[in-house]
């Protein structure tokens, strides 16, 4: 009794027994089933998040890199860029780029008769050349990224198709504020002599909103020809940009004491609250939503304990009578729920990061299995679906501003979903092992 009590490895054995074993009347239906819930529900969530992550990094990197920038410094009472200013940021140590710039609210007429409200960004000729990561976020499709002449524009894709451009093309523009203010513009707003630029550029960032809206003209004929009265803003890119609240204090400190009331300095945190708010709160409820599987899984976990508990009173029974503690028999119970938990994570892990690395060829061969039907079916098929072999696509561009599914897996994220996955159903296994403390070994062996 005392050998049965100081050795604990007993009862690592005969959890692991009684998972093994088959069951009375379900046999191993219940233990596989408990496995394959939680194995589906840890990758589903590992898919889902890598997936939501890769879409929402996306989107963040292309609002900060090509628009709102790390930092805004804006002088309130200097309309023009100022080369010292623009020395002093960067210099600031963890500052990787400076480009000073000008937003203009614009409409724009290209081929088309109709015409098109944008927002055009004036930036200084050699932008690229002061922002490396631009070059990144923005893919020139056709021509060139050169604001070197006056009167070059360069647009995003499918605001150029919206107007039906090419690059060389002429395109007329002009800034409502500009025109509201100065009744020479006004006047001249339906005539021949409002202002065209060249087309000499088009790119694409990936990011709908700015391709089809936004374009480039250099920063002199953001202030020349749209009558923009300023202030230009200097947008800082950081090293690291979460170190955004540091690098603000060191500009301050890098700043004259005069310049302290007229410098405003904006986080991409307070441009961009809205907008990041709102995909931390998309992101949190899909992970609720997906996260109730393992309530669900859990639940089963417990029935299956439970009722595995109730088959084999007898074992506990004896079990008591030879000198285990109610403890003992407990953690038999509560073992058997880890080792299902575990193991349902491990695969769930291991699958979850294969589908995730490997997304876009598994919606490729999908789209293959898909079109190869369609053409074993023959038209008749084809045409009871509506769709011709080769024509199936998942994300298909016409209705899906992508080319590739962007995935980011985030290995903290794995990892807490693992444990969070395991824990569920070790919970679940101490609920249902309350019950072998209940069996009184002298009632078992009397009647059982």
């Amino acid at each position: 009794m005392k050998l049965l009590n100081r050795n604990l490895g007993w009862i690592f054995y005969v959890s692991r027994r009684y998972l093994r074993t088959r069951r009375r009347e379900k046999g191993h239906t219940a233990s596989v089933l408990s496995v394959a819930g939680i194995a589906a529900g840890v990758m589903t969530l590992i898919v889902v998040l890598a997936v939501m992550n890769g879409f929402q990094l996306t989107t963040i990197r292309s609002i900060l890199e090509v628009n709102s920038y790390h930092l805004r410094v804006t002088v309130t009472d200097d309309n023009g860029v100022d080369g010292a200013l623009l020395a002093k940021l960067r210099g600031v140590p963890g500052v990787t780029a400076v480009v000073p710039f000008v937003d203009v609210q614009t409409v724009a007429q290209g081929y088309f008769s109709a015409i098109q409200a944008i927002s055009l960004r004036g930036v200084p000729k050699d932008a690229l050349a002061m922002d490396p990561s631009l070059v990144e976020s923005l893919k020139i499709l056709a021509g060139e990224f050169d604001l070197s002449t006056p009167g070059n524009v360069v647009l995003g894709s499918e605001l150029a198709r919206s107007l039906g451009l090419r690059v060389g093309d002429e395109v007329t523009l002009l800034s409502v504020v500009a025109a509201s203010a100065n009744p020479a513009l006004q006047s001249s707003a339906s005539g021949e002599s409002r202002p065209r630029f060249r087309l000499v550029g088009i790119f694409r960032t990936g990011f709908y909103d700015y391709d089809l809206s936004w374009g480039f003209v250099s920063i002199g004929d953001a202030l020349h020809d749209f009558g923009t009265a300023g202030p230009v803003v200097y947008g800082v890119k950081l090293r690291n940009r979460f170190a955004d609240q540091a690098a603000e204090r060191r500009i301050r400190d890098a700043l004259p004491a005069t310049d302290a009331g007229r410098v405003q300095i904006e986080s991409w945190r307070q441009y961009n609250k809205a907008i990041f708010g709102a995909l931390d709160v998309e992101k949190t409820t899909m992970m609720l939503l997906v996260g109730l599987i393992f309530l669900v899984v859990g639940v089963n976990i417990y029935q299956s304990l439970r009722r595995s508990v109730y088959e084999r009173t007898e074992d506990i029974g004896v079990m008591r009578a030879t000198g285990a503690p109610p403890w003992a028999i407990q953690l038999i119970f509560i073992f058997d729920g880890f080792y299902i938990g575990f193991l349902g994570s491990a695969i769930g892990t291991v699958v979850g990061l294969f589908l995730s690395v490997n997304i876009n060829g598994v919606f490729a061969a999908a789209e293959s299995v898909v079109n190869g039907a369609l053409a074993l079916g023959g038209p008749a098929l084809q045409g009871f679906v509506g769709m011709r072999a080769g024509e199936f696509s998942i994300f298909s561009p016409s209705y899906f501003y992508l080319s590739a599914v962007p995935v980011k897996v985030v290995f903290g994220e794995v990892y807490s979903i693992f444990l969070f996955a395991v824990l569920s159903a070790t919970i679940a296994g101490v609920f249902a092992a309350r019950r072998a403390t209940r069996i009184k070994p002298a009632y078992v062996l009397r009647y059982e």
